[in-house]
């Protein structure tokens, strides 16, 4: 079985040739998923090519980090949502496996902008110049924050807004990392990330609460 410096060998270099190409898939997918499963899958795989790209500025032991605080996360807001969508698929009748994508105005809205978003960063390829951040890391940081902020523009549920909200934060990883790199960094950042999983969990239930007939019953 190949230790984590093996696999970190092996992965780092993919990774970087495709960091722009995936970052666009899983970014689109967390903002354009109207099913919550595909959009914390999403999110989840963005956290684990963030790990492995992170090893450019920091040792692998805290660049996994970004792993370990994701399925954190990942794991809060999946009971958050599986919970109330238990119930409301209970009181309409839908089996728990049918996938519950829905094409409404919304999500063609969401499609339309971030394919514009992908446009410009194919043609254009915007780069906010951060000191000492690698280029391809900072065209990739880059993205996060407009991609972030488009989320948060046509967001209308608590899992939107934390998607978008951790592309920000995610974003703001690589600048602050590149210019320090100490355990204090780290763990603030990586508790801001935390304590956004338990505020988006609550207003995930709260949210969804509002549709259930007698909560106190159920």
């Amino acid at each position: 079985m190949p230790t984590l410096d093996q696999f970190l060998d092996f992965a780092s270099p993919l990774a970087q040739q495709s960091a722009i190409g995936l970052s666009i898939l899983f970014a689109a997918a967390m903002l354009v998923a109207s099913d919550w499963r595909i959009a914390v899958a999403a999110y989840a795989l963005l956290k684990v090519l963030a790990g492995i790209l992170l090893v450019q500025l920091m040792p692998p032991e805290w660049a996994l980090m970004q792993w370990v605080v994701g399925g954190l996360v990942g794991v809060m807001w999946f009971l958050s949502a599986r919970r109330v969508e238990s119930v409301r698929r209970r009181q309409e009748g839908i089996p728990w496996w049918r996938p519950s994508w829905r094409l409404n105005p919304s999500t063609l809205m969401r499609l339309a902008l971030l394919l514009l978003l992908i446009l410009v960063v194919y043609i254009v390829r915007p780069q906010i110049p951060f000191p000492k951040l690698p280029a391809d890391l900072a065209r990739f940081a880059t993205f996060l924050a407009l991609a972030g902020l488009v989320g948060l523009g046509l967001g209308d549920r608590p899992m939107r807004w934390g998607l978008s909200l951790s592309l920000w934060i995610l974003a703001a990883d690589f600048v602050v990392l590149a210019l320090q790199v100490d355990a204090a960094t780290v763990g603030l950042l990586a508790s801001l990330e935390i304590l956004l999983g338990f505020a988006i969990s609550y207003l995930i239930v709260v949210d969804g609460a509002r549709f259930w007939p007698h909560p106190e019953e159920l």
